[in-house]
């Protein structure tokens, strides 16, 4: 692994330190606690920005997992016209993952449910019928 040479790792701690100040400038509930936010507060703050992570992965699985079965389509038809310079193993596996990928959102639900028991918010739209009914 190369070294940075002194004057890039000076550069760089420079870069750091001015975005840094700049974030604090411009959100400073980012440096300065507020006035009786206790551990528990903090805590549930942490758990609220946990949601947005799920929702992000589950977003990024859904997006590899599409782009991984397309792939996979092009394998295939890759194999069809070469099958000596593409095995076939490759689409397959590419299409096992791109499954897995898909599929993965659906299990963060149930082991979150399975892990800390009763029912876990959900990001999925459900809809009432019956507030439709006459």
């Amino acid at each position: 692994m190369k070294k940075l040479n002194k004057s890039i790792k000076g550069k760089l701690g420079m870069v750091l330190g001015v975005a840094a100040g700049v974030a604090v400038a411009l959100v400073p509930e980012l440096a300065f606690a507020q006035a009786g936010t206790s551990i528990g507060d903090v805590a549930m703050n942490a758990s609220k920005s946990i949601n947005g992570v799920q929702v992000m992965i589950q977003g990024a699985c859904y997006m590899a997992g599409v782009a991984l079965a397309g792939g996979s389509m092009f394998k295939f038809k890759a194999h069809k016209d070469n099958p000596q310079q593409t095995p076939l193993s490759t689409p397959i596996v590419m299409l096992a993952v791109a499954a897995g990928l898909l599929y993965l959102p659906s299990l963060m639900t149930t082991a979150g449910q399975s892990l800390w028991g009763g029912s876990q918010n959900s990001t999925r739209v459900s809809y009432d019928y019956s507030s439709y009914a006459s």
